[in-house]
């Protein structure tokens, strides 16, 4: 190799900032994610694999066996009908888990691109989307969950529908300052002085460094869309019975709470594992992601 091509190769020259997805730094594992993982990863087991496990039916009824104590027949006792609470909780996780991940999401795609667009433009486009943001973010999101609901109806869809319209408009605030604070890097100066256009700029440098703090905010809207489907089922708004949901389970067994305490416990003992899973998750990421926090 001459030595006219050895000077061309080391000599420093303009080169754009790699970009690194979070990919890799998700495979440092802290405690926190183990912790998570540890909780999460058998529910999710129990949960794929429920249709295999000798329990009866969500919806078989046995009046011999009415609100009987947990056993190893019925690890969580029986309700008021003789339903399995085990595989009643069981399948209302798996509504949950639906509910949870799809909010997060779609909640999550939609943030990314509106609150993109709102922050890199900026002016008549950035006015028009945080106005409408504004106003869904003065109403609480368990109130604006239950007048969507009772626009678009119950049932599963509905409710995922709701909920993810009362998601998005945090996803887009938190997407568009973190679009504000790219803005003005010098790298993306530097793009604009190659004559780079502004939607491979917003692909190839704004949105991929924006994709950890959404990771974190990803996974606490999925355990509060959790909670949030609970609290819609518990009243009555969000999955109606017979189909089984956390929400409704609990509702049923709240009038046998002394005689039958398990009823509603044992539900209300699993969302609180999966919501704290999920925060646990949360921290997690943000620790891999972020060295400051790591430290």
């Amino acid at each position: 190799m001459s030595k006219t091509l050895l000077a061309t190769i080391k000599t420093p020259g303009f080169h754009f900032p790699t970009i690194s997805l979070p990919g890799k730094s998700l495979l440092n594992i802290n405690k926190k994610m183990r912790i998570a993982l540890l909780i999460l990863v058998p529910i999710l087991l129990l949960t794929a694999f429920s249709s295999w496990l000798p329990l009866p039916g969500p919806l078989q009824t046995n009046l011999r066996a009415i609100m009987q104590w947990p056993s190893l027949a019925h690890p969580f006792g029986t309700d008021r009908m003789g339903r399995d609470v085990l595989s009643r909780t069981l399948s209302g996780v798996q509504v949950s888990l639906l509910v949870g991940f799809s909010v997060a999401l779609i909640s999550t795609c939609f943030g990314i691109v509106l609150g993109t667009v709102a922050g890199f433009f900026g002016k008549f486009i950035d006015r028009a989307i945080m106005s409408v943001v504004d106003i869904f973010l003065a109403f609480p999101s368990l109130l604006l969950a239950i007048g969507l609901v009772s626009v678009v109806g119950t049932g599963l869809w509905p409710v995922i529908v709701a909920i993810t319209l009362a998601d998005v408009p945090r996803f887009i605030r938190l997407q568009r300052s973190l679009v504000l604070s790219l803005r003005s890097r010098a790298y993306i100066d530097a793009a604009r002085t190659v004559k780079a256009s502004q939607w491979w700029i917003m692909r190839r440098h704004i949105v991929p460094n924006t994709i950890a703090p959404l990771l974190v905010t990803a996974s606490i809207a999925a355990a509060h869309a959790i909670l949030v489907e609970a609290s819609l089922s518990f009243l009555g708004l969000g999955i109606m019975p017979p189909a089984p949901s956390l929400g409704n389970i609990i509702r049923d067994g709240q009038t046998y709470l002394e005689q039958a305490w398990w009823i509603s416990t044992m539900p209300g003992l699993v969302i609180l594992l999966i919501a704290l899973s999920l925060h646990f998750l949360s921290d997690g990421i943000r620790e891999a992601l972020d060295p400051r926090a790591r430290k």
